[in-house]
């Protein structure tokens, strides 16, 4: 199934038009920045669509009680438009497949489409003349219930198992960038609320992303890169009651690379390492792999 997901995002992204833009990304926003998903600088008509890959495993619960591990593989399909150099919007889909291995040696698995993520980012400001090396605004977003709760012989599998939450999750915050080559400095805050319950009544805590990142470029088409990951969350709740093993304060070191091997080709891949766990209860997050490709048009 993996591959299959593959060949479906790199097909759909060769169908997408590209008669709307006639020169390649670098020379229309006139920085050779190299720039993943989601950090690039606007002109009006910038398509770019992306394919990432994100493979994680996590601990929770008191071992012979509620011990549960829980594996996840996930392919991440996004699209971004500019259709000013103040505004990108974009749109994000994930392809999910998880397993849950408890204590007692029972297993399950959901596997299927995740919960959208629809973006818009505003760019509010500007400085440094041409290329512009600073700029600064607001994001927008929101999280969709477009999965479908997973079932076993018409009974819903275990939560940690489904491919979605089946939640409206609105966010808001802001972000700054600064792009000087060699150099490339990025920084965000996002704050995300649950309005309703997802599956199972489920109640997301309240969640505060932040995110610190650096990069510096050996040449035009390889960069070292390093970020700094924080979330804090609440707890979450079950019909009303309060999951003791969940929230908290986990902040992940990043390492990665940035590699651009033909023109508008982006090639990334990650780590992200846990640097500091302040978790509520018995939580152990393992390190997360993240490779992806992205292509403007």
């Amino acid at each position: 199934m993996p591959r299959r997901f593959i060949v479906i995002g790199f097909a759909a992204s060769a169908l997408l038009p590209t008669q709307a833009v006639f020169a390649c990304a670098t020379c229309l926003c006139g920085d050779p920045t190299i720039t993943t998903m989601g950090t690039e600088k606007p002109f009006a008509g910038r398509m770019r669509a992306s394919v990432d890959y994100l493979e994680r495993s996590e601990k929770v619960g008191v071992p012979a009680v509620s011990a549960h591990e829980i594996d996840e593989q996930r392919f991440i399909y996004s699209f971004s438009y500019a259709p000013s150099k103040t505004w990108m919007i974009a749109a994000s889909l994930p392809l999910v497949t998880k397993q849950v291995r408890r204590f007692d040696l029972s297993r399950q698995q959901g596997s299927g489409v995740g919960d959208l993520d629809l973006s818009a980012r505003w760019f509010i400001g500007e400085s440094g003349g041409f290329p512009v090396r600073n700029l600064w605004g607001l994001q927008f977003g929101v999280r969709l219930p477009t999965s479908s709760e997973q079932r076993s012989n018409g009974v819903p599998i275990d939560f940690d198992a489904q491919p979605g939450a089946g939640a409206t999750i609105p966010s808001v915050g802001a972000w700054y960038g600064h792009y000087r080559m060699p150099w490339f400095f990025y920084t965000s805050a996002v704050f995300q609320h649950a309005v309703n319950d997802g599956y199972q009544a489920y109640r997301a805590g309240d969640v505060v992303l932040l995110t610190g990142h650096t990069q510096y470029a050996l040449h035009q088409r390889l960069a070292l890169q390093f970020s700094l990951d924080g979330r804090w969350k609440q707890q979450d709740q079950y019909r009303g009651v309060t999951d003791a093993d969940s929230g908290g304060v986990l902040i992940m070191a990043s390492p990665g690379i940035a590699w651009t091997p033909v023109e508008d080709l982006v090639v990334n891949a990650s780590l992200q390492i846990p640097a500091i766990e302040n978790l509520h209860g018995l939580q152990e997050e393992d390190t997360v792999v993240r490779v992806g490709v992205a292509y403007d048009f």
